[in-house]
């Protein structure tokens, strides 16, 4: 791969492309897919990768995403530039990659000034936090309350004993024959006052220990105070450095326009916004008069522990840190509008399975939305309204993604929608869900169980990510039906309901780590998601009978 003297960062194709091979528009960043010529781009550069001519680092373990932006220099050659993600091993710029698209001297002097000032924070709390005068407060009042519980258990017992014996000297009494009205009153009176005086004692002897303990935890609470005091100083602090930092970010547009990066964004850009592969590439050609034709960014590595990525893969730019940026920085170039993934589906979509008076059971095509969208408003429930106005209460009982098929249920009344939802959610209904993996699974992988929680990845929606500490529970249930040459096909049994959690579950590295084929989220794009709603069982709202369907997948 030969570098050019004019600038040593380009990196010429081989075999200079021919007229056919060049994009007349350079492709959406946001396609699935990458342009052809991108595609040969990243196939050079992963080659690179491959051999690790600079020692970057040991992929293996940490995954990173890359991107090349194929240009036109000023003497009409074609090449391609590449950046990653971020940093590598702590370093910002590393040979044969763009740089980033801020001032490394001035945000590392902002930088420096701004972790100076976290560290003395972040010390300051940890010497509050592990302070022997905390330490020592917390211990008393642990064994104060310890001590609290043992006396007034001892002393609750002690009145129980008592109570036991004042019953046992009423029934005497009552028994008693030859005592007088008045004396046996008399005596009766004094067993009512003891339990009075015992009732007291209990309420006084919990004051006391609630006073003794109270002058610990007001000591406690001031150490506390302190400590919250610290971190919110912490954390407007980091807030002003993100504010400064972000500051040095300066993006321009080919049309030569220019704004800071937080123009973009409501709130405070998220961490890492404009650090990404596309941003630096784009920025690095407009610096340099190189005229951008298409960028083509994929993860070479290790898969990361919470979003999937597969080495290898091609992946669009993110949604959440590059959408808001990237249509300006291009604004000035011939670009393809942004892909819309909406497919043509026949009117006469979604077939019914079955109808009664209280439901139907659909098969709902792939490509069709189960409800509106922000922007596509065909969908099956659209289609629906249409098609039974004699029922306005019609509502979907659950939903399907938009790529997957197969049986939904649809309640005609909000009646039946209760009942039905309330099986849902009690997980009485029956499901499974038959796909096809782009792996073989090994022999031992014939059944299982996976457990990952889910989120949404606010920085890529709609994508989701596993999140063990946010993330709501997730259990799915597989077995395998059968091995198709390298791909497997197989049965879910979705134990909870979360968004894509069937795709993820079988992408995750901790998973079944093999995407479902035709995935363009979590693996690679294809003719259609093979993914399909096959067998679905529920009890019937009005009969309470058990209905079984089944549908064979179309695939």
């Amino acid at each position: 791969m030969q570098q050019t003297a004019a600038n040593d960062l380009i990196t010429y194709f081989p075999t200079c492309p021919t007229a056919d091979e060049i994009p007349t528009l350079m492709p959406s960043p946001f396609s699935n897919i990458p342009h052809p010529l991108a595609q040969q781009a990243c196939l050079m550069l992963q080659e690179k990768l491959s051999g690790d001519q600079h020692g970057l680092r040991d992929f293996s373990q940490h995954g990173k995403m890359f991107g090349v932006l194929v240009v036109r220099d000023s003497a009409g050659r074609i090449g391609f530039l590449s950046a990653f993600s971020g940093m590598i091993s702590g370093q910002w710029q590393l040979p044969g990659f763009v740089p980033q698209l801020f001032e490394l001297a001035e945000h590392a002097n902002y930088l420096y000034a701004g972790n100076d000032q976290l560290a003395e924070l972040t010390a300051q709390l940890q010497r509050v936090e592990t302070s022997k005068q905390r330490s020592d407060l917390m211990q008393q009042i642990s064994q104060l309350q310890q001590q609290r519980d043992l006396a007034l258990t001892e002393l609750k017992q002690q009145h129980r004993d008592a109570k036991a014996g004042r019953k046992q000297q009423r029934l005497a009494l009552q028994e008693l024959t030859g005592l007088s009205d008045s004396e046996r009153q008399r005596q009766m009176a004094t067993l009512a006052l003891a339990s009075q005086h015992h009732k007291r004692e209990f309420t006084n002897a919990s004051l006391q220990w609630q006073e003794k303990l109270q002058l610990l935890l007001q000591q406690l609470d001031q150490v506390e105070r302190h400590i919250q005091e610290i971190k919110e100083r912490r954390a407007e602090k980091s807030r002003q450095l993100h504010k400064i930092l972000f500051a040095t970010y300066q993006l321009h547009s080919f049309s030569g326009e220019q704004q800071p990066i937080t123009h973009f964004f409501d709130a405070m850009p998220p961490a890492g916004a404009g650090d990404c592969a596309g941003p630096k590439l784009i920025h690095y050609a407009r610096k340099h008069r190189l005229q951008p034709l298409a960028l083509g960014e994929f993860w070479w590595g290790a898969s990361p522990s919470t979003g999937v990525r597969h080495h290898a893969h091609y992946y669009p730019a993110c949604r959440g840190k590059c959408r808001p940026i990237l249509p300006f920085m291009l604004d000035g170039l011939g670009v393809e509008p942004e892909p819309d993934h909406a497919q043509e589906i026949d009117l006469s979509e979604p077939a019914v399975v079955y109808e009664d008076e209280s439901l139907l059971v659909v098969n709902k095509p792939s490509g069709l939305l189960s409800a509106p969208g922000k922007q596509v408003k065909d969908c099956v429930y659209n289609r629906l309204l249409q098609r039974y106005p004699e029922n306005p209460e019609l509502r979907l009982v659950h939903r399907l993604d938009m790529a997957t098929s197969g049986l939904l249920l649809v309640a005609k009344n909000l009646k039946a929608n209760k009942f039905l939802q309330r099986q849902f959610i009690q997980r009485d209904v029956e499901k499974r869900y038959e796909a096809i993996l782009t792996r073989r699974l090994s022999p031992d992988q014939l059944e299982g169980e996976i457990n990952l929680p889910l989120c949404v990845d606010l920085y890529d929606t709609p994508r989701q990510m596993v999140c063990f500490e946010s993330g709501k529970a997730a259990k799915t249930c597989w077995r395998v039906l059968n091995h198709e040459g390298e791909t497997t096909r197989i049965w879910f049994y979705p134990q909870t309901g979360r968004t894509h959690q069937l795709r993820v579950h079988a992408s995750h590295k901790d998973g079944l780590n093999a995407a479902i084929v035709g995935d363009a989220l979590y693996g690679q794009a294809g003719e259609r998601l093979m993914l399909h709603a096959q067998r679905l069982c529920f009890t019937h709202p009005v009969s309470r009978e058990r209905l079984e369907f089944e549908l064979p997948a179309p695939f």
